[in-house]
């Protein structure tokens, strides 16, 4: 008995730690931060930047000299001069060649610091892009987080109705079975009771489709287990849309907003762009340096000859007068080894330095139009700038205007549901006595209902765009 209850116990705590498991819940914090690792178009953003970056550190690189070496083996075939002896052939020679280069500019008319400054402000403006990316996304997620929010606390509104429309419809079973109300009564609150069962599981099916947004969002698997916290929302106290002014958010927003940085970014970098195109007016001075050496299957060493003996050579006839008369020569004769790979090597080494000018004096016009071309990107980066500051005002403007509309909204809501409240509860006292039918005291329940609708619609969607003023003036997107 005592094993069995152990058994049960450790089966309890299973069941209860796989629960808590189950009801892992996701806030609003979590939810960005969670699509900040994952999101693909992040993800993008940040491949972005880590480009920029990478091209930032091959601009730096240039200030650097540039080393190579080479080497070629072959064999040669055929009447030639042998590089090494330097003497025509015709045997088949094997021949080698190494060399080291090096060089490293001077002066190239300011080209690569403006391209290192170009390069910069490019990595600065993929940075605040993929933080704008960030942003808009976090944006995608408050709303999608909000109307899973609105669609849950519906979807509970409907279960209530369906709950109360049931109590009537058994309230007027009783008052039928007494005979103070008609049987017509009971066939219109069956009505109610399929048509609240209708919205309620239309109101499911909308949370449903909440929760398969911000898993997109989130890049999550549809069948994932997702569940958001569900924090008592509250409209802050201290919320005064009607106060807020243009210019001052305007201003604060200029400071915060990605989006401005990022084109304030891009026109330094097209004014970089004129520069870097000028510098191919002015000469380019470098520094080179190099060294080399061959070797030939034909050399051999001449300092270490071996004498063998003497030979006769025809050196030629001579005429003189009618005497014809063959000379001929004796000379010694030497053997000379071949000389090594590496002793050739070693032996032809050379080496070799200096300086490079290059003057540009004409080059058909292609200087002076990547001028005007890069003045043009400056100017396209300026309108660029220019529309990017009016987008912004004009949608703090919007933001501005429609969280004074939501506020209104919400308080005319209240006023509607308020009263629609107060004629719903007096209907359903005079039902019960019998002074109403269940068709007066549907049509009450429906306005009650209606109005709750609208006031939930209202209180959330004020509180996104009381969110998305929070959001200009730079703060942090939380519940």
């Amino acid at each position: 008995m005592a094993q069995s209850m152990k058994t049960y116990l450790f089966l309890a705590l299973i069941l209860f730690s796989t629960g808590l498991r189950a009801q892992d819940t996701w806030s609003l914090e979590r939810c960005i931060e969670y699509a900040r690792d994952n999101n693909i178009t992040i993800k993008q953003a940040l491949a972005n930047v880590r480009t920029a970056a990478l091209s930032e550190q091959q601009a730096k690189a240039s200030r650097l000299p540039n080393v190579s070496a080479n080497a070629d083996f072959g064999e040669q075939f055929g009447r030639r001069i042998d590089r090494v002896t330097n003497q025509f052939t015709n045997e088949a020679t094997g021949f080698s060649s190494v060399g080291l280069n090096a060089g490293v500019n001077l002066y190239n008319g300011g080209l690569i610091n403006h391209s290192i400054k170009q390069a910069k402000w490019d990595l600065q403006a993929a940075t605040a892009d993929a933080e704008r990316t960030i942003n808009d996304l976090g944006l995608l997620i408050a709303s999608a987080y909000l109307n899973i929010l609105l669609s849950e606390e519906q979807l509970e509104n409907a279960q209530k109705r369906v709950e109360q429309s049931k109590a009537q419809l058994s309230a007027t079973e009783k008052l039928i079975d007494a005979g103070t109300v008609p049987m017509a009564d009971k066939f219109n609150l069956l009505a109610q009771v399929a048509r609240d069962e209708q919205l309620a599981v239309q109101a499911q099916n909308t949370v449903d489709l909440g929760y398969l947004t911000l898993k997109q969002y989130l890049q999550l698997e549809p069948d994932y287990q997702l569940q958001i916290e569900r924090p008592e929302v509250l409209i802050p106290a201290d919320a005064t849309p009607e106060k807020a002014v243009l210019p001052m958010l305007y201003q604060t927003a200029i400071g915060t907003q990605p989006g401005i940085r990022a084109a304030d970014f891009r026109v330094k970098s097209a004014q970089e762009g004129i520069a870097i195109a000028r510098s191919a007016y002015y000469p380019s001075l470098s520094l080179f340096g190099n060294l080399s050496s061959n070797y030939s299957s034909r050399a051999v060493d001449v300092l270490k000859g071996k004498y063998i003996g003497q030979e006769t050579v025809p050196f030629g006839t001579f005429v003189i007068g009618s005497v014809v008369t063959d000379v001929e020569v004796v000379s010694d004769v030497y053997e000379y080894p071949k000389m090594g790979y590496f002793q050739q090597i070693d032996r032809n080494f050379g080496q070799g330095f200096g300086l490079s000018l290059n003057i540009p004096i004409y080059q058909n016009g292609r200087t002076r139009l990547n001028v005007e071309r890069a003045r043009l990107g400056v100017l396209t980066a300026q309108m660029q700038q220019t529309q990017t500051q009016q987008n912004l005002k004009n949608d703090i403007q919007t933001a501005i205007a429609n969280a004074r509309a939501a506020k209104l909204q919400l308080a005319a809501a209240q006023k509607t549901y308020d009263a629609t409240t107060i004629a719903f509860q007096n209907t359903e006292k005079r039902h019960a006595l019998g002074a109403v039918n269940a068709l007066d005291l549907t049509t009450a329940k429906n306005n009650r209902d209606i109005s709750e609708n609208d006031l939930v619609v209202a209180k959330y969607d004020y509180l996104f765009k009381l969110k998305i003023l929070d959001f200009y003036e730079g703060k942090p997107l939380k519940m």
